[in-house]
C-alpha cells in the first residue's frame, strides 16, 4: 500500500464513506506490520513518514475538534471510530520508531518496553550481530536485554541471567556497558565473556584481549587486561584475580567447558546446559567436592559423567532427567 492510497483510507474511514470492503483492506494492512521487521509499507523513508505523521495528526486533530455548528448527538460508535483511528495512527509511528534499527540477524527477540530481550534455553548457543558491528555470543539458558537505540551516545547491554561472550567493535566515543544484577562492565572496544548464573555463587569476568573495567554499585573494583580475569563473590563482595590461557575464554562458544576448581554448582549448571539435566548430590562430601576438567559437547552424557566419577572416585546413578552423585 502506498502513502496516497492510505491517506485517502483515513480521509474515508474519518468521513465513514469506507465500504465494507475497504475497511477490511485497512485492517488487513493494519495487522500485516504487526510482526514485521523490514518497516511499514509505503513508509520505508524517514522523510516521508514525518510528513506524513504530521498530516495524520492534523487530520485527526479537526476530525476531534468541535465545529461551530449548532449542537448534535454523536453517536458512541462515532467517537469510537475516532479513538480507534487515533490508536492506530499512534501505534503505526511508535511501532516505526521502535523498529528503525531492528537488525540483530538470526535470533530470536522481541521488543519489551525499551529492549529488546533475547533468551536462550538448554543445549542452545546464539549469535547475535548488533548494528555498531559487535558480536556477541549467548550461552544456554541465559537472558539478556538490549537498551534501544543502541545507536546513542552509550551501548547498553543487561544480562539478567546466565553466559555471554562480546567482540565489542571499537567506538571511542560510546562505552559499551554491560550490566548484572550486581556489578557493571565498561569497555571502549575488546573480546571479552561474562558469566553470571543465579545458580552459582560468583560473577565471573574474563578478558581476551583489550581492556574492561569492573564496577559494582559503589566504586570501581578492577580493571581487566588481556588474559586475566575476576571472580567476584555475590554474598559479600570480595574479589579474585584469576589468570587464563589464551584459549579459555570463548572456548565454550566450540562446545568446550574448561573447569578449574569449579564447585558442585558450576559443574551442575554446566551439565544442565550441555544436557538438559539436574545435577544432585547424594550423602557425604559429594557436595563439596571441586573438579577440574574440560567437558566436550559431543560427548555423550555417559562418557562425561564416567569422567566426572572418575575424578573422586564417585558413583552416579540416573532417573529421568535427574542425575546423583554418590560415594
Amino acid at each position: 500500500m502506498d502513502k496516497n492510497e492510505f491517506k485517502r483510507l483515513m480521509d474515508g474511514y474519518l468521513q465513514g464513506k469506507l465500504s465494507t470492503e475497504k475497511r477490511e483492506l485497512l485492517q488487513r494492512w493494519y495487522d500485516s506490520f504487526g510482526e514485521s521487521e523490514v518497516g511499514v509499507p509505503g513508509m520505508e523513508d524517514q522523510e516521508g513518514m514525518t510528513a506524513l505523521k504530521e498530516e495524520l495528526y492534523g487530520r485527526i486533530h479537526g476530525a476531534i475538534q468541535p465545529k461551530k455548528t449548532p449542537l448534535r448527538k454523536i453517536t458512541v460508535f462515532r467517537w469510537a471510530a475516532i479513538a480507534a483511528l487515533f490508536v492506530l495512527a499512534l501505534g503505526t509511528m511508535v511501532w516505526l520508531y521502535s523498529h528503525q534499527n531492528d537488525k540483530f540477524g538470526e535470533t530470536s527477540t522481541h521488543v519489551v518496553s525499551a529492549y529488546h530481550q533475547i533468551r536462550t534455553g538448554i543445549k542452545q548457543i546464539k549469535k547475535v550481530d548488533l548494528p555498531d558491528g559487535s558480536m556477541l555470543y549467548v550461552n544456554a539458558n541465559s537472558t539478556i536485554r538490549i537498551r534501544e537505540p543502541l545507536l546513542a551516545n552509550k551501548r547498553e547491554i543487561f544480562l539478567d541471567e546466565g553466559e555471554v561472550y562480546f567482540e565489542v567493535a571499537r567506538d571511542s566515543l560510546r562505552p559499551f556497558i554491560v550490566h548484572t544484577p550486581s556489578l557493571k562492565m565498561e569497555v571502549l572496544g575488546t573480546a571479552f565473556n561474562v558469566k553470571s548464573y543465579k545458580t552459582l555463587d560468583d560473577v565471573t569476568i574474563e578478558v581476551q584481549h583489550g581492556k574492561v573495567r569492573v564496577s559494582d554499585s559503589q566504586r570501581v573494583l578492577d580493571e581487566l587486561t588481556a588474559f586475566k580475569g575476576l571472580n567476584y563473590r555475590k554474598a559479600n563482595g570480595q574479589t579474585e584475580r584469576i589468570s587464563l590461557n589464551n584459549d579459555e575464554v570463548n572456548a565454550w562458544t566450540r562446545g568446550i567447558v574448561a573447569l578449574q576448581k569449579a564447585d558442585f554448582n558450576e559443574l551442575a549448571q554446566t551439565l544442565y546446559n550441555l544436557y538438559g539435566v539436574r545435577l544432585e548430590h547424594g550423602e557425604g562430601r559429594t557436595a563439596n567436592h571441586h573438579y577440574n576438567l574440560t567437558i566436550h559437547a559431543d560427548r555423550s552424557l555417559e562418557e562425561t559423567m564416567a569422567i566426572i566419577c572418575g575424578i573422586h572416585n564417585t558413583k552416579y546413578r540416573r532417573k529421568d532427567n535427574v542425575v546423583t552423585i554418590y560415594p
